[in-house]
């Protein structure tokens, strides 16, 4: 969170209230509390508060092919293309970005689940890929900060992109979670039932039909699960980590959840 904090110090007023305006969706509340504090720190106009300018990323002014540059294979989140670009405009690099991998066909998406590409300059893709790599992670095909927390990487983590065949779904892993851990998955997941209209309404969920069949294993205290039911799992701890009871030492499981599909 400090080097967002860092990132935003550089934005022009247009551009917080760009972010502040247009796209609170796409941060968690800490983030987004940043962003705030930023904005008050700088006493702006409360009349421009009120606006909706609609403001794009763009390429720029540069005359130049769109053809000499390169899309990069990574993709970012809102808040980390943000860093990305701070960091990329720091050391003079051509690039745009633009968000091609927006998942359209899904009706409610949730501005979380969004990625945004950057495509460099063919003379700068080398520095580019030496800067990035000093501040990111590359995670299957996401780029993830390295100064984010366990929940960070959980509520980034995209069920879209995970491709398993139907051999690998069905494979049973063995697992090992504590009582403390059952209890809190177990809880989750029955809310999860209960609320799963509301929950709709803001996100997809993906695997609502495994958790009732997940439950019942963890009920009989299963030690071997599949990938499907180690998915259904992540999409109940993602849904629910934010809210104010949830433990702490639930991180040690949803990294090695996670260390499943990062490979």
């Amino acid at each position: 969170m400090e080097l967002l904090k860092e990132t935003i110090k550089d934005f022009s007023d247009e551009e917080l209230i760009n972010q502040y305006l247009n796209h609170r969706g796409e941060y968690t509340p800490e983030a987004f509390s940043t962003i705030e504090e930023e904005v008050n720190s700088r006493n702006i106009d409360k009349s421009l508060l009120e606006k909706k300018p609609e403001v794009e990323i763009k390429r720029g002014q540069l005359s130049l092919d769109s053809d000499d540059f390169i899309e990069f294979e990574n993709t970012f989140s809102r808040s980390d293309l943000m860093m990305a670009i701070s960091i990329l405009k720091e050391h003079g690099i051509l690039f745009y970005a633009d968000n091609p991998n927006s998942v359209d066909f899904i009706p409610l998406e949730s501005e979380l689940l969004k990625r945004f590409s950057i495509h460099v300059h063919k003379e700068h893709t080398e520095k580019a890929h030496q800067l990035l790599d000093e501040h990111f992670e590359k995670v299957g095909s996401d780029y993830l900060s390295k100064y984010c927390g366990t929940k960070d990487q959980l509520k980034s983590f995209n069920f879209h992109d995970i491709h398993i065949s139907e051999k690998e779904a069905k494979e049973l892993i063995d697992v090992e979670f504590s009582s403390e851990e059952l209890e809190v998955i177990t809880n989750y997941g029955q809310r999860l039932l209960a609320e799963v209209e509301t929950i709709e309404k803001q996100r997809v969920v993906f695997f609502y039909d495994s958790v009732e069949p997940l439950l019942e294993l963890l009920q009989k205290n299963a030690d071997k699960l599949t990938r499907t039911d180690l998915l259904t799992v992540l999409e109940i701890l993602q849904i629910y980590c934010d809210d104010p009871q949830f433990p702490e030492f639930m991180d040690e499981a949803i990294m090695t959840l996670l260390s499943f599909f990062n490979e």
